[in-house]
């Protein structure tokens, strides 16, 4: 009865959330006064950014795991459209990157290699199998996962060169990897755990595959604006949709996307016009 409830509690949270995402975006529209008829406040502008990301994959976190998150490039361009003197609609295009470390006790995968290398220490052989692994720990993981994203927000410009936004953005996940090294390994019957045997040694720990190609969620940020047209901007992006596959049933709950990127742009044109 719980997991029912907190089902249709987490869908409600989203219906909502994405509710509140066009009505954001349809705001601008409604607000425009006749001053944006004679297209007097309506202009458009486009620039370049780049800076840095900090992500990691959040959700429930196994006793004994720990994890953190690294810096990794991103880079990006926008458009931007201004219906009045608060409002604009800005549509992006970047690309940026989701890296992060992780050490965590695991249980029920796949290991396909060669596996007389690490349980017969027959170091010679070639042969490639695929082998059930109960448990394990892994150490010097790695989430490296590049995005190619599409961001699109409704700013709100408060006070002269500063704004605030909310909005939604769709990702294409184009190179994942979640890698690292098992230890302190179990094989054998799932069902029978019993009868599992314990692997001397370590082994390579590769669930690249079980990350999802899309990804997809909101956005919320603030921006600061020179009057050169040099612009400082901060972005938390928050995924709707699971980071893993739905057959993937290794983590302890649903896992979602959480990025947060800070950059430098230009506006290309310079001199501030808002």
């Amino acid at each position: 009865m719980m997991l029912l409830l907190d089902i249709k509690l987490k869908l409600s949270i989203m219906k909502s959330l994405k509710n509140l995402i066009v009505i954001l975006l349809c705001l601008p529209l409604l607000t425009v006064n006749a001053k944006t008829k004679n297209n007097q406040f309506k202009r458009s502008d486009a620039g370049i950014r780049v800076g840095a990301a900090f992500g990691i994959p959040a959700g429930a976190i196994p006793d004994g795991a720990s994890g953190l998150p690294m810096p990794a490039v991103s880079l990006g361009m926008f458009y931007s459209l201004k219906f009045t003197p608060k409002w604009s609609i800005q549509i992006g295009a970047e690309t940026y990157s989701m890296k992060a470390k992780f050490n965590t006790p695991y249980s029920q995968f796949e290991y396909i290699g060669n596996v007389e290398k690490y349980i017969n220490g027959n170091v010679n052989s070639t042969r490639v199998d695929t082998i059930f692994l109960d448990k394990a720990t892994v150490e010097n993981g790695m989430f490296n996962n590049k995005y190619l994203a599409i961001p699109i927000t409704a700013n709100y410009h408060f006070r002269k060169g500063w704004s605030v936004s909310l909005g939604t953005y769709v990702a294409y996940n184009f190179k994942k990897e979640m890698t690292g090294t098992a230890k302190d390994i179990y094989f054998g019957d799932r069902y029978n755990p019993e009868y599992s045997l314990k692997v001397t040694g370590t082994m390579p720990f590769n669930e690249s595959d079980k990350i999802k190609n899309w990804d997809y969620g909101i956005n919320v940020g603030g921006n600061y604006e020179l009057k050169s047209g040099i612009n400082f901007d901060m972005r938390i992006n928050a995924g709707l949709t699971d980071f893993f596959v739905k057959e993937f049933t290794a983590p302890p709950s649903a896992y979602h996307n959480i990025v947060i990127q800070t950059t430098i742009g230009y506006r290309i044109g310079g001199t501030r016009r808002i």
